[in-house]
């Protein structure tokens, strides 16, 4: 990705440029509105203060600092993100980015809470062999937790079912309160998600939209187009778990 960075702004440049052109060999009534909608659209989409214009309606309900609250909840939750499965040249799986960052998180939460609440890690991904949660659970205990204090929930495929499974195995244990950790954008419908089943939460967010405050802010990247389209996933979820009744 490094060496196509330069790529798309040359490509989006070119593109204005022969938009610029279409609107002046243009007859009247006949303007390029299309084609002016589809460059300005890619534009804005590949810059990260349009993500994060996106990303308050979904962040903004957080605090960006490491806010640790005074109230020790009964657990702390991490949902899976990506795991990489095995292969024939690594026959082992680990966690991608998106799920190591969770899993630090709250190995932090419990390091503070003096490691003595339990994490319950949820997932099982999508036809994995292996669950994720058990990918997950080999990096806590190599972190140091307690196999006696890590649960899995080895079930779910989706963040509703993380919330439906995942309330089993907590009121099981008589856990009805739980710090829930993951990305911001993701909070508002992984948190409705548990407190629709029960679960009371305190939301432990990681990894916010931030504004460099630099002319990259406005300079089309690929990690932007990205970002953008993690935020429409989550508005779109959040819109569809509404429907279904899921939040």
């Amino acid at each position: 990705m490094f060496y196509l960075e330069p790529a798309l702004p040359l490509l989006l440049l070119l593109g204005l440029i022969g938009l610029a052109r279409a609107w002046r060999v243009s007859a009247r009534g006949r303007k390029p509105i299309l084609l002016t909608i589809a460059i300005l659209g890619i534009f804005l989409l590949s810059t990260n203060l349009f993500a994060r214009i996106l990303s308050l309606p979904l962040e903004v309900w957080y605090d960006d600092r490491v806010v640790v609250p005074h109230d020790i909840p009964q657990a702390i939750v991490v949902l899976a993100g990506t795991v990489h499965a095995p292969l024939p040249d690594r026959p082992y799986s680990y966690p991608a980015s998106d799920t190591y960052r969770r899993l630090q998180h709250g190995l932090y939460l419990f390091k503070y809470w003096n490691s003595s609440i339990p994490i319950m890690v949820c997932g099982r991904g999508p036809d994995a062999d292996e669950p994720y949660s058990k990918t997950m659970q080999r990096i806590l205990e190599s972190e140091g937790v307690p196999p006696t204090l890590i649960w899995t929930e080895d079930r779910s495929r989706s963040t509703h079912e993380n919330a439906v499974y995942g309330s089993d195995v907590l009121h099981k244990h008589g856990v009805s309160s739980i710090a829930l950790v993951v990305e911001a954008n993701s909070m508002p419908r992984a948190a409705a998600s548990f407190r629709k089943v029960g679960i009371s939460v305190i939301p432990a967010p990681i990894r916010f939209t931030q504004l460099n405050l630099e002319f990259t802010d406005v300079f089309p990247s690929w990690r932007a187009i990205a970002l953008n389209g993690e935020h429409i996933h989550e508005l779109v979820g959040l819109l569809w778990y509404r429907v279904r009744g899921w939040i």
